[in-house]
């Protein structure tokens, strides 16, 4: 059977569910030390093809990690983040980084007011997007030139997707760039990807806590009844190295992006 890509993001959504207050905001470091974070070659990537005339929407600006060096190329920035926790940390890392040639709403991307900018981001803020297609199509009717999705990519050979695949007949824990792009394709989207070279292992000090990261990975918090098949998995599967369990996931991104039709998409081959 097709797989039917906007229906399986859909579900993956579902699945995640939406998180507690002030969760999101817990997941993320603040920017205020931004020599010290894990090098972004996507990032890298998007300012190198931004021109100094352009304006930029970022979907999901959270602290300003994109926001903030993109400000620093572009001539004007809309910055859209609607957890007042993010918003606190975003204004105070933009006044620090004395820029003031962004503007800030707090609002969701389905129901931002705006007007169509250059170039549109979005990087790691669509996973809790149900309607992907809505999302998408909103990104291109206000870009004038570049749509760039980053989005984490799982790997193949991952004990999460193995876990997820056996508990529920889908590799995809949740939503991802290999389900954003063929979705896109769908759409008739043909788009071109960027993939991160290195991966950043996950590693646990205890096969306990590498126990609760899968738990919490596969949404079975409040449920044992797959408790043995994960701990048999992780023992069978992680790697032990100067005492600290090494996992085949980790952290990568790819980076999906598509020029708007027109003259401005001879620049796809920059």
């Amino acid at each position: 059977m097709e797989t039917d890509w906007l229906q399986l993001w859909r579900g993956l959504v579902a699945r995640v569910g939406k998180p507690l207050p002030g969760e999101i905001a817990n997941r993320y470091k603040s920017y205020k030390r931004p020599k010290t974070e894990r090098h972004d070659d996507l990032l890298d990537f998007v300012l190198g093809r931004i021109d100094s005339e352009d304006t930029v929407i970022d979907i999901g600006a959270g602290t300003g990690r994109w926001s903030i060096p993109i400000a620093h190329v572009a001539k004007d920035v809309t910055a859209l983040e609607p957890s007042t926790d993010m918003l606190k940390t975003l204004r105070e890392n933009i006044e620090a980084a004395q820029l003031n040639n962004i503007q800030i709403k707090p609002c969701l991307w389905e129901k931002a007011a705006v007007n169509p900018h250059d170039i549109v981001v979005c990087a790691h803020a669509m996973y809790l997007s149900a309607d992907f297609s809505f999302f998408i199509r909103k990104m291109e009717q206000y870009s004038r030139k570049t749509c760039y999705l980053a989005l984490r990519l799982p790997p193949y050979d991952g004990i999460i997707s193995e876990l997820s695949y056996t508990i529920y007949g889908c590799r995809h824990d949740s939503p991802n760039a290999i389900i954003a792009y063929n979705a896109l394709f769908s759409m008739g989207i043909y788009v071109n990807i960027l993939v991160e070279d290195g991966i950043k292992r996950w590693e646990n000090d205890t096969l306990d806590e590498a126990f609760i990261r899968a738990k919490k990975h596969l949404y079975l918090n409040e449920c044992s009844t797959y408790d043995k098949l994960i701990r048999d998995k992780l023992e069978s599967c992680l790697n032990i190295s100067n005492s600290r369990y090494i996992w085949p996931d980790g952290m990568r991104s790819a980076l999906l992006w598509w020029n708007r039709p027109g003259d401005y998409r001879k620049k796809a081959s920059r």
